[in-house]
Formats: C-alpha cells, sequence, structure tokens
C-alpha cells in the first residue's frame, strides 16, 4: 500500500517531501480508506504507531485526541495504566491548546517510556507506541506547536476505540477479556453475563466453537493459546450447576410488531432471543421435530448433550420466544402467507442439510450400506443410527461433518472406521482437535485418495474404489489442488460408506418470495453487514447465507441482523454503528501480529481440558469433555493478558 507515511509495527515508511509517483510501498499496512460512504480514512493511529495516508491531519491534535480514548478506556488497574495515562494526556491537551513548553516533549518522552515498562496490561503497555513515534518523527510539528503558543487546528472527525486480538477475530464480536477476567477474579455469574451480551449460547460455544479467537490469542507468542472457548462453557456451567435465578427480559413483548425466524439453528436461536429482548413477538419456525439446526441433529451428544442444548433453547424461551416445531417455511406455510398473518420483518436461517456428491459412480443407486453424512448424523437423533456394530464404515471429506460421522460409529461398535480424503492430513479444513480426537479413539485416515466407485454386490456396499492423487498448484481455496494419477485405482474393502464432503441449502423456503437474488453457490445474496436482502423486509444469516460455516459464525450474524431488524422496524437506516466501523477498518488491518515478542518469559502451560476415560468414550455417547472445575478456570483464566488496544481513525469528509 503506498502511504504519506507509517511507523506500524516499527516498520518506517516515510514519503514525505517524494513525488507520490515514487512513494515506497508499506507492505506490513493494509488499511482500508473508505469509512462508510460519507467518509475516508485519512489517518490510523494506535497500539503499533501511526499511518498517515495523507498530510492533512495535524499530527499534535491527533495525538491529544488519541489520548483522550485511551483515558477513557484505561482500566485504573495499575497506577501507570490509571495515573501515566492521564498526566500524558494533560500534557498533550496542553501543547495542543497551545500552553505547551519544550520542556514538555522530554517529559512526554520519558513518561511514555516509563508507562510501556511498568504497566500491567496492553493500555498501558501499547497506547504510548504512537506517540513516541510522533515525537521523533514529527518533532517539528510539536516544537512548532510550544513556539507558536495558540491552538493547533481542529478540523479533523476523529473516531476511536478498543479492541483485542481475540475480540476482532471473533465474529460475535464479544468481549473476551472482559469475561475472562470476571472468571480469573472469581465472578462467573457476571463472566456470563458478558458473553450473554454477544452471544445466547455459551453452553454451546463453549462445547462444539471452532475458536479462530484462539488462533489470534497473543499468549500463543508465548507458549499456548488461552483456553478461551472453554472458559465459556464454565461460565455457562457454573450457572447451571447452582441454583441461581438465571436473567428475565424486561422488554419481554413491549412492542406489537411480529418477526418471523425460520430455522432454530444457532442463527437462528440466537437471532430470536436478540429481537426478544428488543421487545419484539418473535416465533420461530422449524421443519424438524427437534431444535438446534445443524448443532441438535448434526453434532452428536458426545460434542453437545442435547439436554444442554435444551436448556439454553429453554432460555431463549422464557425470553418470550415461541418455536414452532414441524412446520417446513415453503411447504407448509408461505412467507407471503406468514406475511398476510402480519408478520412485518423475516430472518432466514435454514442452513444447509442437504448432502452434496461426492461423484462417485453409483452414488444415485440406492445402495444399501451408501448413506449421506448429515442424514446419517441427522437419523441418529430422529429416529435411529444404523446398525454398524461389527462392520467395517468409509467416510468420505474430511470437515467437521466428517469428523463427526467417523466419530459416532466408534462408540456404535465398528469394526474398523476409515477416512478418506483427497488431500493431505495438513489441508484437513476440520478443526485439529476434533481429528485428534478421532485418532486417539482409533479411526484410521487414507490421504491423498478420493473415491471413483461405490463397490455393491446384490444391492449392498462392499467396498469403495480409489484412485491415488497427488498435489498440484493452489486452487482457490488456497489449498493445493488434487490431480488424479492415473491407474493408481484400488479397493477399501467396506460394508457401509458415509458421504460427507459438504452441504447444500435447501431453499425451498422462498417458495412464493419475488425479489431475493441467489449466488452461483445457491446460498441468499444480503448486504454483508447488514444482513438486509433486496426485499428490504427479509433479512438472512448463517449456512443459507455464507455457505456451510461455524457456528460463531452464524450468531454473529444473527447478532448483527437483530439490530438491522430493529433499525428496519423503527424507521431507522439500516446501517453499521460508528464503533462497527471502526471493527471493519481493524479486521482489514490486523490486530494480532503472530510475530511479535512478548517480551515474557514462557512456561505457564494451558489447563488441560479433563476428559472421560477411553473406555467411556467407545461404549457411549457420553460427553467427552468433563469441563473445568473452579480451579482450574482461574488457573486458567491467570493466564490472560488482558491485550486491550486503543485505536482511533481520522476521517475526511467525501460528500
Amino acid at each position: 500500500m503506498k502511504i504519506l507515511f507509517s511507523s506500524w509495527n516499527d516498520e518506517i515508511i516515510d514519503n514525505r517531501g517524494i513525488d507520490p509517483v515514487n512513494w515506497k510501498d508499506a507492505p506490513q499496512v493494509k488499511l482500508p480508506t473508505e469509512f462508510d460512504k460519507e467518509n475516508n480514512v485519512i489517518a490510523f493511529i494506535g497500539w503499533a504507531g501511526i499511518i498517515l495516508v495523507k498530510n492533512s491531519v495535524n499530527i499534535v491534535d491527533m495525538c491529544a485526541s488519541f489520548f483522550d480514548y485511551v483515558q477513557n478506556n484505561s482500566c485504573g488497574k495499575c497506577f501507570a495504566g490509571r495515573i501515566g495515562t492521564a498526566v500524558m494526556q494533560k500534557f498533550l491537551k496542553k501543547i495542543a491548546k497551545g500552553d505547551g513548553e519544550e520542556s514538555d516533549l522530554t517529559h512526554l518522552e520519558a513518561l511514555g517510556k516509563n508507562i510501556l515498562k511498568t504497566a500491567k496490561c496492553s493500555v498501558g503497555q501499547t497506547s504510548p507506541i504512537p506517540i513516541l513515534h510522533a515525537l521523533k518523527f514529527f518533532r517539528e510539528d510539536f516544537l512548532t506547536a510550544v513556539r507558536v503558543s495558540k491552538p493547533v487546528s481542529n478540523t479533523t472527525r476523529y473516531e476511536g476505540k478498543w479492541t483485542i486480538p481475540c475480540y476482532y477475530a471473533c465474529p460475535t464480536g464479544m468481549d473476551i477479556a472482559t469475561y475472562i477476567e470476571l472468571i480469573k477474579e472469581w465472578k462467573p455469574l457476571e463472566s456470563l453475563r458478558v458473553i450473554r451480551e454477544a452471544s445466547p449460547m455459551a453452553s454451546t460455544l463453549g462445547r462444539a466453537c471452532f475458536h479462530p479467537c484462539e488462533d489470534n490469542c497473543r499468549r500463543k507468542n508465548v507458549e499456548k493459546s488461552i483456553s478461551i472457548c472453554k472458559l465459556k462453557r464454565f461460565a455457562w456451567d457454573y450457572e447451571d450447576l447452582h441454583s441461581i435465578s438465571k436473567p428475565t427480559n424486561p422488554n419481554k413483548h413491549v412492542k406489537e410488531d411480529k418477526i418471523t425466524v425460520i430455522g432454530t439453528g444457532p442463527a437462528g436461536l440466537s437471532a430470536a432471543y436478540y429481537l426478544a429482548l428488543r421487545g419484539y413477538r418473535v416465533t420461530v419456525f422449524e421443519s424438524l421435530p427437534v431444535h438446534g439446526g445443524m448443532v441438535g441433529v448434526g453434532i452428536p451428544s458426545y460434542r453437545v448433550p442435547k439436554e444442554i442444548l435444551q436448556k439454553e433453547v429453554n432460555f431463549i424461551e422464557d425470553m418470550g420466544v415461541e418455536i414452532r416445531y414441524n412446520t417446513k417455511v415453503g411447504k407448509d406455510i408461505t412467507i407471503p402467507q406468514l406475511k398476510e398473518q402480519g408478520y412485518k420483518a423475516f430472518y432466514i436461517s435454514t442452513g444447509a442439510h442437504l448432502s452434496k456428491k461426492m461423484g462417485a459412480e453409483g452414488e444415485d443407486a440406492g445402495y444399501d450400506g451408501f448413506i449421506k453424512g448429515v442424514d446419517y448424523l441427522r437419523d441418529c437423533v430422529t429416529t435411529k443410527c444404523y446398525t454398524v456394530k461389527g462392520k467395517r464404515v468409509i467416510v468420505v471429506g474430511g470437515g467437521n461433518v466428517a469428523m463427526d460421522c467417523c466419530r459416532t460409529p466408534v462408540r456404535l461398535g465398528a469394526e474398523e472406521v476409515i477416512v478418506v480424503y483427497r488431500r493431505t492430513k495438513k489441508e484437513l479444513p476440520a478443526d485439529p482437535h476434533e481429528v485428534y480426537e478421532s485418532e486417539i479413539e482409533g479411526v484410521q485416515y487414507t490421504f491423498l485418495t478420493a473415491p471413483k466407485r461405490i463397490i455393491a454386490e446384490n444391492g449392498k456396499v462392499t467396498g469403495l474404489e480409489c484412485l491415488k492423487m497427488e498435489l498440484g498448484e493452489p486452487d482457490a481455496s488456497g489449498r493445493r489442488r488434487p490431480i488424479e494419477v492415473k491407474g493408481s485405482e484400488f479397493v477399501i474393502p467396506a460394508d457401509i460408506v458415509i458421504q460427507a464432503i459438504g452441504q447444500d441449502c435447501d431453499l425451498s423456503v422462498l417458495n412464493g418470495v419475488n425479489g431475493i437474488k441467489l449466488t452461483k453457490w445457491q446460498t441468499i445474496v444480503a448486504d454483508p453487514h447488514t444482513f438486509q436482502t433486496d426485499v428490504p423486509w427479509i433479512f438472512t444469516g448463517g449456512d443459507v447465507f455464507n455457505g456451510p460455516l461455524t457456528i460463531v459464525d452464524a450468531c454473529g450474524n444473527a447478532r448483527r441482523a437483530a439490530e438491522s431488524i430493529d433499525q428496519y422496524l423503527s424507521n431507522k437506516p439500516v446501517s453499521l454503528s460508528v464503533p462497527q466501523k471502526i471493527d471493519k477498518v481493524i479486521k482489514v488491518l490486523g490486530a494480532y501480529n503472530k510475530y511479535e515478542k512478548i517480551g515474557i518469559k514462557s512456561g505457564w502451560e494451558r489447563v488441560p481440558m479433563p476428559t472421560i476415560p477411553m473406555d467411556e468414550r467407545l461404549n457411549s455417547f457420553e460427553e467427552v469433555e468433563t469441563g473445568y472445575s473452579l480451579e482450574q478456570a482461574i488457573e486458567e483464566a491467570s493466564r490472560c493478558m488482558r491485550c486491550y488496544q486503543i485505536a482511533m481513525v481520522a476521517l475526511e469528509q467525501t460528500v
């Protein structure tokens, strides 16, 4: 990116006084210049330095405004953070007002360096960095400010907020560091209150989330990331295990507007919850006899027990949400018919419950023993599991559905379970934790292998003919493309073949609806930030919008969509808030530096999650992970470095 100046992560790019044609690139900087339709980002100041897109920003004014945000977000738990930043704020304001002295610059520099060394959290450990950069590279601007002795120009609009590396990676926008801090302080119920501000599904997420936040945890730069996911589960477990009154909804049904939510998966339940908290009358329609979407019928009980999910659903119903089961919208009743009944807005979150084809000969022949993965998992919940005792099972695929499909027959007495995947273990898209758990439970893997033909005798599966593969150049997913090795056919004997290579969406929900656009992947087109479709009273989220993704993505979609629906029904512009727009900027820029040297000694290892013995795993669907004790949770929470960082953008109006 070509910009005027950057000191980001100590990489200095200084193009001041140089013809823009000859400006050097800033390879570390990926700063979006558009803030919204009315404003462009012309500068960014934050935890790792300063970025100037153009020279229309007064650096002294920007530094003074930045430290207002710093002081407002200081936790006040250490002297350096509470008093030190306040003194820096005072000096910067004094200089910006034209009352500064040259000695103030020396004091500012010394104070900033001292706070960097002594502050206990990242607000203090990082906020002086851009000020020290400004004093070094823009010294003349500060000297001019103190010598002229009049207020600096203040025509730029600034917007700031806090962020955390783990927070910006969480699709729900959860204040992770705060809920972990509250567990550390022996306040699990207050921790759960913070979690529920971002998601009502602490139990499900704490058990089955694939925790992208942990990949952006700065503790990972020391030894291993914080067990963010399992601490979330602990907060919910603590409430569940104690006789404690759960929160109530003071706004229950205070509004007359009725809203339809379609699907009781994580997206549908979350949207219904947040809409109910806003006072709306919400009815959720579910085509199945059970709730939870793919969590309810796709994730086995050894990961998310059904009684746990039921408690979570009960909590959402208590907020004022009505659920109607065995009602397929688009068939039993249509969206236009519901609109005629007085429903003012609709949220479609029907998930991806159709299995993709794997392209093997014989998969449409109706062979006994060939099963679609999504159907296999659903039937184990809604009807009964297939008999696999003593049989050889092949699972084709490498995603998280494949992991559930291979770990389930292990528990039902299968003689052998083999996962066939066309790339190598390195490219497996499944959560590494799930892969590891499957391996220690006895699942075998055959990599660089693709299915060619289902072999059957008398209509029953007897094996799977496969081809060896080799990896070529990367494809659109960024992974190396598997290429068939000619003449490499071989057969793996099997009694059951489970197809688990991906899912598609059932769009019959749109029967009777005009104006909704679809992508080439047969998902619903909507604004990626507001989740509003081209039909203004219809919103969407979850897998039917993203394609098969994760529980936490679905929950994040739903929280934002509920806000959009409220804006729409309140006759307000459906748009992002200023803090959400800043989050967008930070997400592109990146709040986590995997190369950062933290500077603290490693050795405080992550607290392992307790599990049931292996013989109990392989003979039942008992939950594998038993959860942290209070002592273990506090120990793990204490590893958190509380990595809050302050960011601020300078904006230039374009219209």
